[in-house]
């Protein structure tokens, strides 16, 4: 073979190497453009971030609704001080209204926790997953707190009719009232404190998510 055709030769299959390099690499960046389009390195599910907000905002109401009941179980307790039964029975009335009122907003913060925790599998990466999940499990406990809180109030109205239908005159009354007053305080407490360790730890699962 002559050195002319030897020397085309050589040129073709350089150029023919050179088109076959430039052509895998082309289709390396080409997969791995559609991989992460396809398997995005962090991805949150539309049906989670609208169940997350629609659940924030009751949550928010919950968490109102429990500070104005503080309040509230302040003057239930004066009122008892007082001996003022009629204000006391009124007051817890008015308060087994609004805790009802609550505990429908919280069957509703259930049913949006739940649409989140159906979507967590699909949320990526993986560890932000966990994170949602622990946040979910710390705020479906505000629910447990409001059957907690309805329960004092049920006591509390019933240890305040005995009192008012026996002119006061009820044994460990007036203890068992600021034991329950104090039991409710500790649970509109707690459905804070849980509110706010939730909002912490979506938080963190923001960050990972960006």
């Amino acid at each position: 073979m002559d050195m002319p055709t030897m020397h085309i030769m050589k040129k073709y299959w350089f150029r023919t190497a050179s088109v076959m390099v430039v052509g895998l690499v082309a289709i390396y960046f080409l997969v791995k453009v559609v991989l992460v389009i396809s398997f995005p390195k962090t991805f949150v599910p539309q049906d989670f971030t609208d169940a997350r907000g629609r659940g924030a905002i009751i949550a928010e109401e919950i968490v109102a609704s429990s500070e104005t009941s503080i309040a509230n179980l302040e003057n239930i307790r004066q009122a008892d001080e007082r001996g003022n039964y009629t204000d006391g029975l009124n007051l817890v009335s008015k308060e087994i209204q609004d805790n009802e009122a609550a505990f429908v907003k919280a069957y509703d913060l259930s049913t949006q926790l739940g649409v989140m925790t159906n979507n967590l599998n699909s949320v990526k990466p993986e560890n932000a997953a966990r994170i949602g999940l622990e946040a979910v499990l710390n705020e479906s406990q505000i629910v447990q707190r409001l059957i907690n809180y309805n329960a004092d109030v049920r006591q509390l109205l019933d240890v305040l009719l005995s009192r008012f239908s026996n002119s006061g005159s009820v044994p460990n009354a007036k203890e068992k009232v600021k034991e329950l007053i104090s039991s409710m305080n500790d649970e509109a407490k707690a459905i804070n404190d849980l509110n706010n360790k939730y909002k912490d730890l979506m938080s963190q699962f923001d960050n990972l998510t960006k």
